[in-house]
């Protein structure tokens, strides 16, 4: 018989449960309860179904979808025991919901914590270019979505250069795939732009056609949606059907209902661009002959009679230079009666005008004295006249009665 020590059991217990599913990941589909975080970087609960339960553990940085008690998930890991508890669990490295009813759930938490952050904000939003010249298309080259919307660019606007990002768009990895693409299509656009090329990308596109809600997750995914808002270069992103709406397409910059509406919201039709053209030019030129034929004949008069048209032409020119010289005139006598207006303003403030009648400026030093407060009886002061000044000194005080003062006031 085998003595194991406890550690060393519990050892040859985790050697045995490792090999157990060394050749498949382990996935155990249940019940989340009493989920929790702990010191904000460990994630423990149940799963549990009718008749069993079983604890999983993981860390917070891998929890990429919203859990919560209730929900039904998909748990993928490997089992063991824990040495320092003897503690049997799942260590997670991933969780998949399951049911569309834990999908809604937790797609509405997310909605709401992303909307939260400003993620979905209208204000920040770029307008895509008219006339883009080269774009990043993120999908898939097997779906039917990636040939729709190259079929449509086509028909509507050939000649637009097209680099294609070939990702996964459902099922494992898939967000993660997308948010590898956008930074690679950033990053190459970064780098044309600090060489002042103009081989930088106008938009990014992504796109894939309908599916389940399940299989639409992943652009459901938080990494994915902060990738999209984070990007530098403007976004279009249309996903599934009309009736979809993914929380990719809420964050992307210009939404297409579909992947075809993608492309014709990414292009103008070349057809109604030559049209508007069209109608534009004639425009210009029946303006241009209108000028022309006015001038033309003017011209023809001038041939026909030119005595009679120089005639014309300086009656003309007198009329406005008699209409210049009154309006001269007038503007003339407005100034001038402005200026006389401002020069009687400024002599009735003038203090020598004031002397003239009469009064006189006392001064104390250089100080030009306004009230008796301050003054004292023997204090010398300067008495100013109109055409002169003298010296004296102050023999009495009177204060003015406050019934003066007030009517004063």
């Amino acid at each position: 018989m085998t003595v194991f020590s406890v550690t060393d059991f519990i050892a040859h217990i985790n050697d045995v449960l490792g090999r157990s599913w060394d050749a498949e990941e382990l996935c155990v589909e249940g019940e989340v309860s009493g989920f929790r975080v702990s010191q904000g970087q460990w994630v423990n609960f149940d799963l549990k179904d009718e008749t069993g339960l079983v604890n999983i553990f993981m860390t917070v940085w891998q929890l990429h979808v919203p859990v919560e008690d209730g929900m039904k998930v998909r748990v993928f890991g490997v089992p063991r025991i824990y040495p320092k508890f003897g503690k049997f669990s799942i260590t997670a490295n991933r969780i998949e919901l399951v049911g569309e009813g834990a999908l809604k759930k937790a797609l509405a938490a997310l909605k709401a914590k992303l909307e939260l952050e400003g993620l979905f904000d209208p204000s920040r939003k770029r307008p895509l270019p008219v006339f883009p010249n080269r774009i990043a298309l993120i999908a898939s080259r097997e779906s039917a979505a990636y040939g729709d919307f190259i079929r449509i660019v086509n028909e509507r606007w050939r000649g637009l250069e097209i680099h294609t990002y070939h990702v996964k768009v459902q099922g494992m990895g898939a967000a993660e795939d997308i948010v590898q693409a956008i930074q690679s299509a950033n990053t190459r656009s970064a780098i044309h732009r600090t060489a002042m090329s103009e081989d930088e990308y106008d938009a990014i596109v992504i796109t894939r056609g309908g599916g389940s809600l399940e299989e639409l997750m992943a652009f459901n995914s938080e990494v994915l949606v902060r990738a999209i808002h984070s990007s530098k270069i403007p976004t279009l992103v249309g996903i599934g059907h009309e009736r979809d709406l993914s929380l990719a397409e809420l964050a992307a910059d210009v939404r297409g209902s579909t992947p075809t509406d993608c492309a014709r919201r990414l292009v103008p039709d070349r057809n109604d661009v030559l049209r508007d053209l069209a109608h534009h030019t004639e425009k210009i030129e029946n303006q241009l002959l209108q000028a022309i034929n006015s001038k033309k004949d003017l011209i023809e008069r001038a041939l026909r009679s030119p005595a009679l048209w120089l005639a014309t032409e300086r009656q003309r020119l007198d009329q406005l230079a008699s209409r210049a010289e009154s309006n001269m005139q007038q503007w003339l006598k407005a100034l001038s009666d402005k200026l006389r207006n401002h020069v009687r303003l400024l002599a009735s403030l003038d203090p020598k005008g004031v002397l003239k009648r009469g009064y006189a400026i006392l001064k104390s030093g250089s100080q030009t004295v306004t009230s008796i407060a301050g003054l004292s009886v023997g204090q010398p002061i300067t008495i100013v006249l109109r055409d002169g000044e003298g010296d004296a000194r102050l023999e009495k005080l009177r204060q003015a009665n406050e019934a003066k003062q007030q009517k004063l006031l």
